[in-house]
C-alpha cells in the first residue's frame, strides 16, 4: 500500500512537520526527580527522531515545582531548566523531526507516591476515583498564579528551542477538570456555565502569547469524551474545540477519557479496545474547525493511519505505544518493510503497570526502550559464533540482539512453531494481536539471516558438533503438575487453548484462576455453557495489570464463567455421572442431556468446608514451572553460557523479552 498521505508534510501554525505521524506525550518516569532532563531521557527521545516520527510531543511538563502526578515528570518551572532542554531539542532537530512541549498541572490525578507533602486542588473539593487522593477547591489567587506560571514556561520552552506548546486540557488533569461539569462545580467566575468552565484555559493562552509571540505554535490536547458519568460529551467538545480554535490555538489533538472512566474507555487503552476508538469522535472535531487535528489512541498500523488520514478523519495520527514498541516504525514503513514492524500488542505492562509502583517504563515488545542511552548496538570487532535453544520471547529477542550486533546466530525450537508459551497466550478472546509479537520477530531474524530450526531437538551431540562460542539457553517453563489425587485426568490449559486436548460437551472445571486458567475458562465459555474456575487465593487475576484487568473481567462476566476464590482443590475424582447437553454440539434435533461418565473436582472453601462439581473436562492451570534440562551440559562444552527467560523461573513476557535482549548484548 502506498502510504503518500502518512508522508507527505504538513504545517501547525508557521511550524511544517515533515509526516503525519506524531508520538504524542508518554510519561516515562526517566528525568530527575528536580525536573531535569537526564541522559536517558534525552537518547529515548533522539531515537525516535532517528526512526522518522514528524513531531515528538514531550511528556507532560510540570510548571509549578512538584505539581506533578508521578515523581520523575520534567518541567519548566525555573530557568535552571533550561539548558538540558536545550540538548534535547537539538538532538531532535539534528534527525529532521519537530518537537512540542506539553506543559499541565495534574489538579487532583496525582499518584499516592508523587503529592510529595502538598495538598491536592482541583476546581472544587473533590475525590479523584482513580488515585483517591482527596482534593480543596483552588483559589482564585491561585489560579491566578497558575496562569502567569504557564505563561512563564512557555517563554522557557521557546528559549530551549521547542518548535512549539501543547496545553494539556484531557485526560482528567487540573485543566480538563475546569472544563468537566463532572468535577468542576464552582459558583464563581471559574464554574457554572461554558464560558466560566473554560476561562482558565483562554487565560493560559493569553499569558503565553506574551511571552512567545502569535507565531509560535500552541496546540491543545482534549478528551473528546470525559467517559464518566455526568462529564463532558463530545456535543460540548465540539463546542469546546470551537471556542480553542477562536481563541488562538494551532491545532486540537484529540484523545479520550480520564482516569476514572472504565477500563476500555481509558486514557490507556487495553488490548481488547476496538481500535481507533476515537476515530468517529475526531471526524466530528474536524468538521467544525479549520485547523489540524491530531488522532490519537489504539492506532499501531502504519497503513491503518494513511486509511484514516485519507478517509478525512484526521490530518495526523499519533502513536505512543507504537513509538515505545517499535520507534523506527515510520522509516521501516516507509521502506516497505511492515512486516518487521514490532507493533504494539496493548498489553499494558510495560508501558502502564510499572508506572503504578513508580518504577520506569519498558516495553515488553521493545526491551530496548528506555535504555538507548546505555549502548548503541555498534558492530562487535570479532563475531561468534552463538547458539540460542529455544524460541520463545527470550530466545527470540537474545537472537536478534546478538545478531544486530554482528554475531553469527542459529536458533534451535524443540516445537515446530515460534514463541514457546507466547504462542498459546495469543488464543484466548481479544489477544489475537500478540502473535503480532512473535511473526515481526521472525521477520527480523529472516531480515539478520539467522538461521532458524524448527522441531530440533537440541542434545549434548548436537552442541558438541556446532562448537558455538556463546550459548543463550532459552528452554522456557513447562506447566505445573502439583501433587493431587487425580492430577492425572485433567488437561493443561495450553493444550486446551492449541486445540491439542478435547473439552467434552457438559460441565468444565478450570483448576487455577491466575491469568492463564481465567482466560482459558473465558476461552472454552465460547463454545461451551458450564464453565467454573477455581482458585486457591483470594481474587482472580491477581498478577494480571489492572486496566487490562478490569477489562477482562467484565468480558469474563458476559461469558458467564462462574468462580469460586479461596478454593483448594483435594483430588480429582472419576468414574462420576455428569450432565452432558447433546444438543449443544451434535447438532441433532431433540438430543437434550444425558448422563455420562466424567469428574467431580473436591475443593474446600475458606472455612475448610468441603465441595464437589462435577466436570465432563477438568483444565488444569496451576501455573509453571521453569524448565532447564541442558545448562549442566553446554557448561561442559562453552565457557560463555546464559539462562535467561521461564528456563530461570517461570514468570513474565516482560522479564523474559528483557533477559533476552540483555543476554544477546552480552555476547
Amino acid at each position: 500500500m502506498k502510504l503518500d498521505t502518512l508522508f507527505s508534510p504538513m504545517k501547525i501554525g508557521s511550524c511544517e512537520i515533515p509526516n503525519r505521524l506524531v508520538v504524542p506525550a508518554m510519561v516515562t518516569n526517566y528525568c530527575n526527580l528536580e525536573g531535569t532532563i537526564t541522559e536517558r531521557y534525552l537518547r529515548y527521545m533522539e531515537e525516535k527522531a532517528r526512526g522518522g516520527w514528524g513531531l515528538l510531543i514531550t511528556e507532560d511538563y510540570c510548571v509549578q515545582e512538584n505539581r506533578k502526578g508521578y515523581t520523575r515528570i520534567p518541567g519548566l518551572w525555573n530557568d535552571g531548566q533550561i539548558e538540558g532542554n536545550k540538548d534535547l531539542t537539538a538532538a531532535v532537530h539534528a534527525h529532521g523531526s519537530k518537537i512540542f512541549c506539553q506543559m499541565y498541572h495534574p489538579g487532583r490525578q496525582v499518584m499516592p507516591q508523587s503529592t510529595f507533602g502538598l495538598d491536592l486542588v482541583a476546581p472544587s473539593a473533590t475525590t479523584c476515583p482513580a488515585c483517591q487522593g482527596p482534593a480543596r477547591d483552588m483559589t482564585i489567587d491561585e489560579i491566578a498564579t497558575l496562569v502567569d506560571d504557564f505563561g512563564s514556561a512557555a517563554g522557557r520552552a521557546k528559549e530551549a528551542g521547542f518548535d512549539g506548546i501543547e496545553l494539556h486540557c484531557a485526560h482528567g488533569y487540573l485543566l480538563a477538570e475546569f472544563l468537566s461539569p463532572a468535577i468542576n462545580r464552582r459558583v464563581d467566575q471559574y464554574g457554572g456555565c461554558f464560558a466560566n468552565r473554560v476561562r482558565i484555559v483562554d487565560e493560559i493562552i493569553v499569558s503565553m502569547r506574551e511571552r512567545v509571540g502569535e507565531d509560535f505554535p500552541i496546540i491543545v490536547r482534549v478528551s473528546s469524551d470525559d467517559l464518566v458519568p455526568g462529564g463532558r460529551t463530545i456535543a460540548e467538545t465540539l463546542q469546546l474545540c470551537r471556542h480553542l480554535e477562536e481563541v488562538g490555538f494551532d491545532a486540537i489533538n484529540c484523545s479520550n477519557g480520564m482516569y476514572a472512566s472504565k477500563p476500555t474507555d481509558q486514557v490507556i487503552a487495553p488490548m481488547f479496545t476496538p481500535h481507533a476508538v476515537n476515530m468517529d469522535r475526531c471526524a466530528l472535531i474536524k468538521q467544525v474547525v479549520n485547523i489540524p487535528v491530531i488522532l490519537s489512541n489504539r492506532v499501531n498500523d502504519p497503513e491503518m493511519a494513511d486509511t484514516l488520514l485519507a478517509m478525512g478523519t484526521a490530518d495526523f495520527v499519533a502513536m505512543g505505544r507504537g513509538s515505545l514498541a517499535d520507534p523506527h516504525m515510520p522509516n521501516k514503513a516507509k521502506a516497505g518493510k511492515t512486516c518487521t514492524i514490532r507493533q504494539c500488542i496493548g498489553c499494558l505492562q510495560g508501558c502502564e503497570f510499572l508506572l503504578y509502583i513508580d518504577s520506569e517504563v519498558t516495553c515488553l515488545v521493545n526491551p530496548r526502550v528506555g535504555r538507548e542511552y546505555e549502548d548503541a548496538m555498534d558492530k562487535v570487532e570479532t563475531a561468534k559464533k552463538v547458539m540460542v535453544i529455544g524460541a520463545g520471547p527470550a530466545g527470540l529477542q537474545a537472537a536478534e540482539a546478538a545478531a544486530k550486533r554482528g554475531h553469527d546466530v542459529t536458533v534451535y525450537e524443540a516445537q515446530d512453531q515460534l514463541g514457546g508459551q507466547f504462542r498459546s497466550a495469543a488464543f484466548p478472546v481479544g489477544k489475537g494481536e500478540l502473535s503480532m509479537y512473535i511473526s515481526s520477530l521472525r521477520a527480523s531474524l529472516e531480515e539478520l539471516d539467522v538461521n532458524v530450526n524448527l522441531g530440533q531437538e537440541v542434545d549434548e551431540d548436537l552442541i558438541t558438533a556446532n562448537k558455538p562460542d556463546a550459548i543463550v539457553i532459552a528452554t522456557g517453563a513447562k506447566p505445573l503438575t502439583p501433587p493431587i489425587p487425580g492430577i492425572e485426568n485433567a488437561v493443561f490449559a495450553e493444550d486446551v487453548l492449541l486445540g491439542k486436548a478435547i473439552v467434552n460437551p457438559g460441565p468444565v472445571v478450570v483448576c487455577g484462576g491466575g491469568e492463564v486458567g481465567a482466560e482459558t475458562a473465558d476461552f472454552i465459555a465460547q463454545y461451551r455453557d458450564d464453565v467454573t474456575v477455581l482458585e486457591m487465593r483470594g481474587e482472580l487475576c491477581l498478577d494480571m495489570m489492572p486496566i487490562t484487568k478490569g477489562a477482562f473481567m467484565e468480558m469474563m462476566a458476559n461469558s458467564g464463567v462462574k468462580s469460586h476464590v479461596n478454593a483448594t482443590v483435594k483430588c480429582i475424582e472419576s468414574g462420576v455421572e455428569v450432565d452432558t447437553d447433546i444438543a449443544s454440539w451434535s447438532g441433532e434435533a431433540g438430543a437434550g442431556s444425558q448422563n455420562a461418565t466424567g469428574f467431580a473436582v473436591v475443593y474446600t472453601d475458606a472455612q475448610g468446608i468441603e465441595h464437589k462439581l462435577p466436570a465432563a473436562t477438568v483444565v488444569s492451570a496451576f501455573g509453571y514451572k521453569a524448565y532447564n534440562p541442558l545448562e549442566e551440559i553446554a557448561r561442559k562444552h562453552c565457557d560463555n553460557v546464559q539462562v535467561v527467560g521461564c528456563a530461570v523461573k517461570a514468570g513474565n513476557a516482560v522479564v523474559a523479552s528483557r533477559e533476552g535482549y540483555e543476554a544477546g548484548l552480552a555476547i
